[in-house]
């Protein structure tokens, strides 16, 4: 792979280009070098590829859905042959370990694109209710607004989906990470797609984002980013009534029972809480424990933790790579001191730097006990490799916990009987709730998305191609 890359492009109607302006360093976090660069597209770039893709909306809203779906068939075995070369820019671009990079965000996105192809062809496109014929068509061009955590499999959530609905899509992904949305619209075309139905412009959530969110011409926004921004995304949507689908982040509880193995579960939390340095909106970073069960969980905890291995993101061996930025790591720190200012023990941790490598934007693994109830370790989203463990009395008081919380977006309970499990999971205020740590590495259509301050609409399998739909109600 090269050490330094040209200036991310955009494509609009088919063709790429490299707009003028200021560049933006793209930062590799774990060298800390530039390797890289992107320009803010701006307003008139994006009124460009907005008008590039309604020109094209009314033709592929048209074409059968058979070769909308053989189109996403085409691109995920694209991606599957590419997918060593995408998961290596991924990690190379924000510090994802190359073999969870290989994973989600390569394996994981073909999946979506052959799950959503599928879906597609059964998808109640013509349906007969009371008399009615409720005919669904694609709503018109999409922008879709992505983050730079999981990268090629958000751009794929949405993308695919809107493709199969029979939308159209101007797509602006995060400058942190705009090399693979460069790569991945390539096998778009590779693929066979028309000119016009995706169109990528780069730049910052400051300017271009704006400049997209609040354009008259598109029918629908979907953005993936924090609560702050979908706030300001959904206002400015809603200025000329275009439809948002907002997914916005969690704070998620892993609700452990008393009956559950705790070797299993603590181990499975510690996974699923630092995944990706704790940058995931889904991260288990609550973990609630029987009272009579803490002093126990402390050993466990901490040698989960010791297998959890720090380095160099493009070592097979590696487990947790940097945070994406400075900015990021600094920001991490902050929240665990003010963890230990508020009464907070540091079971693992320093609270400082890592000294794991001489470069990069490390955070040790570090999980915090001892926190009141409004503690902002408990109540905000950090992001980065930080798990919070909090006690409850009895099942009733542990939904209690899981429930008081400004996010709801996904859950983890464990138990030793699934239905416990099953029923607790039933009580809890998200959108998903894992049980025992089962992964949706396999389900590709269920769908995920929030409830909350997580935001709401749903991506994936059926109800993400119905987000980017119109229904129409012919009687006769």
């Amino acid at each position: 792979m090269a050490d330094t890359f040209d200036r991310a492009g955009c494509l609009i109607d088919g063709a790429w280009f490299v707009p003028d302006g200021p560049a933006i360093d793209v930062i590799d976090p774990y060298t800390e070098t530039v390797i890289g660069e992107v320009v803010d597209a701006g307003e008139r770039i994006v009124d460009d590829a907005v008008r590039s893709a309604a020109a094209a909306h009314a033709a592929w809203r048209d074409t059968d859905v058979s070769e909308r779906a053989a189109l996403l068939d085409r691109t995920a075995d694209l991606l599957t042959r590419d997918g060593a070369a995408i998961a290596a820019l991924v990690s190379r671009e924000m510090g994802m370990p190359i073999s969870l990079a290989e994973v989600t965000q390569a394996q994981l996105p073909a999946d979506v694109l052959r799950a959503t192809a599928r879906t597609a062809r059964d998808f109640p496109w013509s349906q007969d209710i009371d008399g009615a014929t409720l005919v669904r068509r694609g709503s018109g061009v999409v922008g879709a607004i992505t983050p730079w955590n999981m990268p090629v499999h958000q751009i794929v959530a949405k993308v695919s989906a809107a493709l199969a609905a029979g939308s159209t899509v101007v797509l602006k992904a995060s400058e942190m990470t705009p090399y693979d949305a460069n790569a991945l619209a390539a096998l778009f075309l590779e693929a066979g797609l028309p000119a016009g139905v995706f169109n990528v412009v780069t730049g910052t959530g400051a300017v271009t984002g704006p400049a997209l969110a609040a354009h008259p011409g598109l029918a629908h926004v979907s953005f993936t980013g924090s609560v702050v921004a979908g706030r300001a995304v959904a206002s400015l949507a809603a200025q000329t009534l275009i439809r948002c689908t907002l997914e916005l982040g969690g704070k998620s509880p892993a609700v452990v029972l008393p009956d559950a193995d705790l070797e299993t579960a603590l181990t499975g939390v510690v996974a699923s809480g630092l995944v990706n340095s704790g940058q995931a909106c889904n991260a288990t970073t609550r973990l609630l424990l029987p009272e009579a069960l803490a002093a126990d969980a402390a050993d466990v905890l901490t040698a989960a933790v010791a297998r959890h291995t720090l380095g160099d993101p493009a070592d097979p061996q590696t487990r947790q790579g940097p945070l994406v930025s400075a900015r990021q790591r600094d920001r991490v720190l902050d929240y665990i001191a003010d963890a230990v200012a508020a009464g907070g023990h540091l079971l693992t941790g320093t609270g400082k730097p890592s000294e794991v490598s001489p470069t990069g934007f490390f955070v040790d693994p570090t999980i915090v006990t001892g926190l009141p109830e409004d503690a902002r370790a408990i109540r905000e989203e950090i992001f980065g490799p930080v798990l919070a463990v909090q006690t409850y009395t009895d099942v009733d008081d542990a939904v209690r916990i899981a429930n008081d919380c400004a996010y709801g977006l996904s859950a983890e309970v464990w138990s030793a009987d699934v239905e416990r499990a099953r029923a607790v999971a039933g009580r809890l205020d998200v959108g998903q709730v894992k049980i025992n740590g089962v992964r949706t590495r396999n389900r590709p259509t269920v769908p995920f998305g929030g409830v909350k301050n997580s935001g709401y609409g749903r991506e994936l399998g059926h109800l993400g191609i119905e987000e980017f739909t119109d229904v129409t109600a012919v009687m006769s």
